[in-house]
């Protein structure tokens, strides 16, 4: 079944565990969030198709990590500096998109840049 990444119910969803797979580097680039769904259902979210990762996590605090938001970001910074970066080595990231996530326990931001990503 195929998801919008912003219809998913991510206000007060819990990120469980953040993985990152660089296993085959370069070939399979990928990053795993488990999150448990205000329901009380368990998703895997797997963006593939990586070219980076920005995480600003704050420790300490002694709670659930809540997410706050999640949001599919069309003009985030990071997308154009990536794609230049790219762009001279002959490389089109057109299909580069950046999945950005707020926590609201612990003013914590992750910024997933990824060409797709999909639920299990």
């Amino acid at each position: 079944m195929a998801y919008s990444f912003n219809s998913l119910p991510w206000h007060d969803a819990e990120l469980l565990e953040l993985t990152i797979d660089r296993r085959d580097s370069g070939v399979r680039d990928e990053v795993r969030l488990q999150v448990i769904w205000p329901d009380g259902g368990r998703a895997t979210i797997l963006f593939r198709d990586c070219y980076a990762v920005t995480a600003e996590m704050n420790f300490g605090i002694i709670g659930e990590e809540r997410i706050f938001s999640a949001s599919l970001i069309e003009d985030d910074p990071g997308l154009t500096s990536i794609r230049s970066q790219w762009r001279p080595l002959g490389v089109s990231l057109e299909m580069l998109r950046c999945y950005g996530l707020e926590m609201s326990s612990t003013s914590s931001l992750l910024r997933i840049y990824a060409e797709k990503f999909e639920v299990a």
